[in-house]
């Protein structure tokens, strides 16, 4: 029997057309419908209500409230090709086909004027594979010129490759890279068609010698979830270069040549995590669903991801939920509805941040300041993010409406997960892009 959590709408892609549609709850799964009048849908949203529940409560926002004006992009992407030297057996763009096409420097500038003029300031370039863009290099000089941070989201083959192209990169302007990283296991490299290891330890270690900083992305399927704590102690210990690790589900879009059994949603990967007794770098206690402020243009929704920080020190890795109550500061920060100004900005979050210091760790939060500040090889701050892309197919309107993710398409922004899960009669969708050779 199913419960009604919460009404909604929701994007229903087989139709074109928006509906009413439900957040239930039956037998510990929270489940989307969406009633269509040519056939109602149901889309598994958590194998875990208690988790799920349990992380929207550490939310300020409530779904049903109504999505703020003037909320900007936080994340912006920009498709160059999609051409790939692989042909992973998951790939939201469903790259590496025969049909190749690499966008034209001049149209990738035409995008990213029309992000910046919406606010991004920094872009990723996405794919495909940007490193095997032939103008890559061209197109890095000239983003940078106009004043963005460039990022890039590879698998890191090419850049394993050649000692020599990490150093290029970084002298067009290349901020950083995204780098696909899932298992240190043949076996789970072979069933993701992604067995290249050996390319990939030695992209890392280019990546970090040229003074880039690193992202890491884990397709997280059923074959690799057990491995989640040993890639998070690997990649933790790789040093102050990496920023920023996201373990999101294998997701039913694009190609997807597995077994939908073999997905796994959020809830279960935090549940990997907190599971692992090789893992005792956070609890339960220390994750959050992803912060609103409305001065910076972000409402995200509490479905859209959670995320722990970590702060590295000299001999010690600690959540900075142990110096700081998170849940405090994120609650302060989502009641503030004040407009955009250097103000709200920058300086009303430093107050937040003060106000939410633990008793007795302003010592510790001090000299963690100052290491952030002076030392930063030694102090440095790492977000570990989870994500479940295919929940995703439950286009959820409330969510929909907050997204903070766009791709920079042929016809403008596109929400992501809109991006990914439209269909090929809607401009500005993947497969939109791939039919008219705009990627």
């Amino acid at each position: 029997m199913m419960k009604t959590h919460r009404k909604t709408t929701a994007f229903c892609p087989e139709c074109g057309s928006s509906h009413p549609a439900d957040v239930m709850v039956r037998d510990n799964h929270v489940i989307g419908v969406v009633h269509c009048p040519r056939e109602e849908r149901e889309h598994l949203i958590s194998s875990n209500a208690r988790m799920y529940f349990a992380l929207n409560k550490k939310s300020y926002l409530q779904p049903s409230d109504a999505p703020a004006s003037g909320l900007k992009y936080m994340m912006n992407y920009i498709s160059i090709t999609n051409a790939c030297n692989f042909r992973c057996a998951v790939c939201a763009a469903d790259s590496g086909g025969e049909k190749k096409t690499f966008l034209s420097v001049d149209e990738i500038i035409r995008r990213a004027q029309a992000s910046r003029e919406m606010g991004a300031k920094t872009l990723r370039l996405f794919g495909g594979e940007p490193t095997i863009h032939p103008d890559i290099h061209d197109i890095i000089k000239r983003l940078t010129r106009m004043g963005f941070k460039v990022w890039m989201v590879s698998n890191g083959f090419l850049l394993g490759q050649n000692k020599k192209f990490a150093y290029s990169l970084k002298k067009c302007g290349l901020k950083g890279v995204c780098l696909q990283f899932d298992s240190l296991k043949t076996a789970t490299l072979d069933f993701l068609c992604r067995n290249y290891l050996d390319e990939k330890r030695k992209a890392i270690d280019h990546l970090i010698a040229a003074g880039l900083s690193l992202g890491f992305n884990c397709t997280t399927t059923k074959r690799n979830l057990s491995e989640l704590g040993a890639l998070l102690k690997k990649e933790i210990f790789l040093g102050s270069n990496v920023k920023n690790l996201v373990f999101g589900s294998a997701a039913p879009v694009g190609r997807f040549n597995i077994s939908p059994d073999d997905s796994v949603d959020r809830e279960q990967i935090i549940s990997s995590f907190l599971n692992d007794p090789q893992q005792t770098y956070f609890t339960f206690e220390d994750v959050f669903p992803l912060p609103s402020y409305l001065p910076w243009g972000a409402q995200i929704h509490p479905d859209c991801g959670a995320h722990v920080v970590l702060v590295r020190m000299p001999g010690q890795i600690k959540p900075l939920n142990h110096y700081i109550d998170m849940l405090k500061l994120y609650h302060l920060m989502g009641k503030n509805a004040s407009k955009a100004s250097f103000f709200n900005a920058k300086i009303v979050p430093v107050y937040y941040l003060l106000r939410s210091l633990r008793k007795n760790k302003w010592w510790s939060c001090l000299k963690i300041i100052i290491g952030l500040l002076l030392f930063k090889k030694r102090y440095n701050l790492l977000n570990i993010a989870f994500t479940d892309y295919r929940g995703k197919r439950f286009l959820d309107e409330q969510r929909i409406n907050r997204c903070a993710s766009a791709f920079h398409t042929s016809v403008g922004p596109v929400s992501a997960c809109l991006h990914f899960y439209q269909g090929a009669d809607t401009p500005g969708s993947l497969a939109y892009e791939s039919a008219h050779g705009s990627c």
